[in-house]
């Protein structure tokens, strides 16, 4: 029998200065994720000197200089498979991987070339051996990794808008109704890759960025795009235990699925760019969208997952509520808002058929 060990992942990440600096004082959230056996992130932005931004609405980087205090706060594992992972280019993109590799951070997710961002992280904690796969269904033109081009690693999503005339008239400017469906070509790539580790380890993990942001979707159409649910199905019945997800900015429900888990997005974790010394626009060329949605509110809040793993199982999943502060960086909720951020947990978790027990300020899921 393989000896218990602890997993924890959290939601969007994207520094603009070395984390854990003397000016934030010490912080509760550095000293457990340092305690676990392996914590993995997603890296919002790319760590680079390269000076030519893409065009699109925004575009994010920080210096490649802060990679070791990432890996110094007790982070094991990122994901660079997302929608600003090639915000400066490819340079951009492989100067990331190389410091963040540098520094000792194993790195999923992107790459040189189609084949090297679909190759798994292959990790041992006393031996039990895990695999972390990075997949993006998030793809600004260009960003898909090629045979021949660097990029990251992508799961496309199509697209279809729904008139709905009688809506319309009565309603003029509504959103339209947006149908959405994975590409069955990247599916099958995703699937196949999952299933020839499949029998080499003892936990697959795909960290997932994917879904909508709040306020760039409807909200009577619900958090989740229609490509998914099915898409973290796909996976699961491919040979994954767990789908992490996020994009999405806020806190999104988890759903049970065979004997595999989904969490379909944590939330902002560490967003330095939305504290008050900052400022996240929009480029000038771009229609005058409002971030609000993307800075205040919920897009505060966000949950840690802490997974416990016995033998060959995942045993219990944890859901730590957290907040970030007016300097960007996270900390702890108890309390009144504590509950909150669990009860909109919880409550998105029932509509996908799956329940959280909410007790002494956390979420719990028994596996």
């Amino acid at each position: 029998m393989h000896a218990g060990f602890t997993l924890v992942f959290v939601g969007d990440l994207a520094p603009q200065r070395p984390l854990g600096d003397e000016r934030d004082g010490p912080r509760e959230v550095w000293e457990y994720l340092r305690s676990v056996d392996l914590a993995m992130i997603n890296l919002e932005l790319p760590l680079t000197n390269a000076d030519v931004p893409a065009d699109k609405a925004i575009t994010l980087r920080a210096d490649p200089g802060i990679a070791p205090s990432i890996r110094g706060v007790g982070v094991d594992v990122a994901t660079v498979a997302n929608n600003h992972a090639l915000d400066y280019g490819p340079e951009g993109l492989l100067e990331t991987i190389e410091v963040l590799e540098g520094a000792g951070i194993a790195v999923v997710g992107g790459g040189a070339t189609l084949d090297k961002t679909m190759q798994p992280a292959i990790l041992s904690i006393g031996g039990p051996v895990i695999a972390v796969f990075g997949l993006a269904s998030t793809l600004p033109p260009g960003y898909a990794a090629g045979p021949r081009r660097p990029g990251i690693a992508p799961v496309r999503a199509n697209s279809w808008f729904r008139i709905d005339s009688v809506t319309l008239d009565e309603q003029p400017g509504i959103s339209p109704w947006i149908e959405t469906e994975a590409v069955e070509e990247d599916v099958r790539l995703a699937c196949e890759r999952i299933a020839e580790v499949r029998p080499e380890v003892d936990l697959v993990v795909v960290q997932m960025h994917w879904g909508i942001p709040n306020g760039w979707c409807a909200a009577f159409q619900g958090p989740l795009a229609d490509y998914q649910r099915p898409l973290g199905h796909a996976l699961i019945e491919a040979g994954a235990d767990l789908i992490v997800g996020h994009h999405p900015h806020t806190v999104h429900g988890v759903e049970r699925y065979g004997r595999g888990l989904v969490a379909y997005s944590l939330g902002n974790f560490l967003f330095h760019s939305m504290g008050t010394e900052e400022k996240l626009s929009v480029a000038e060329n771009d229609p005058p969208y409002d971030l609000a949605s993307l800075q205040t509110g919920e897009a505060l809040e966000t949950v840690l997952m802490e997974v416990r793993v016995e033998g060959r199982r995942m045993r219990q999943a944890r859901f730590l509520p957290a907040c970030m502060d007016d300097q960007g960086e996270p900390g702890f909720l108890s309390g009144a808002r504590a509950r909150a951020v669990l009860d909109r947990l919880a409550d998105q978790s029932s509509r996908l058929g799956s329940s959280v027990e909410i007790r002494n300020g956390e979420a719990v899921m028994h596996l």
